[in-house]
């Protein structure tokens, strides 16, 4: 039987304030939703172990550092994405401006970490986007995973918590392959 390998990876949760990035990390580690949230102050903080069914030689810890979005808040958050090993772009899909903003994100999360960073790329909000007020098409956000040379793209809902779970998992198993794991 092979040696059980542990491995602990800091993921930051980065885009406007609004697009979902609280709902997305709750829903991923506590498996709730609630219809508002006091805005993000600094960083929220979260841990959960990622279950790679793929992989039992792995157990694999990811410590979520949720960022607050907004604009007055960006002199706080370079120190948070020190030590991050990945990156999950997300936007808005009924907010087109959440999705101009995510080259600013780029550049100021590569200014700290540099780049070559395993990240995935977000629309969230798609029970919103499937009801009639969608701005962003799929194929924008397919562009922008290229742009980005993201691992992928996925569309997400926190509310229904659809693709939530493999957003995060993508995530994973691409730090483990770009860390020589897998």
């Amino acid at each position: 039987m092979a040696e059980t390998k542990s491995f602990i990876y800091k993921i930051c949760v980065v885009g406007d304030g609004g697009v979902g990035k609280t709902s997305m990390v709750l829903r991923y580690c506590e498996d709730t939703f609630k219809d508002n949230y006091i805005m993000t102050i600094g960083s929220n903080f979260s841990t959960k172990t990622v279950e790679l069914p793929e992989h039992p030689q792995f157990i694999v810890k990811l410590q979520l550092w949720d960022l607050a979005g907004q604009k007055h808040f960006s002199f706080v958050r370079p120190p948070f994405y020190r030590g991050a090993t990945g990156i999950i772009y997300t936007f808005d899909l009924t907010r087109r401006s959440s999705f101009a903003n995510m080259q600013g994100w780029k550049e100021e999360v590569e200014k700290v970490i540099g780049s070559g960073k395993p990240c995935v790329i977000v629309g969230n909000k798609t029970d919103l986007a499937n009801s009639g007020n969608r701005e962003v098409g799929e194929q924008e956000g397919e562009a922008l995973k290229s742009e980005f040379n993201a691992e992928a793209y996925f569309e997400t809902s926190a509310k229904e918590n659809l693709q939530i779970s493999p957003a995060f998992k993508n995530l994973t198993l691409a730090i483990l392959r770009a860390s020589g794991k897998i």
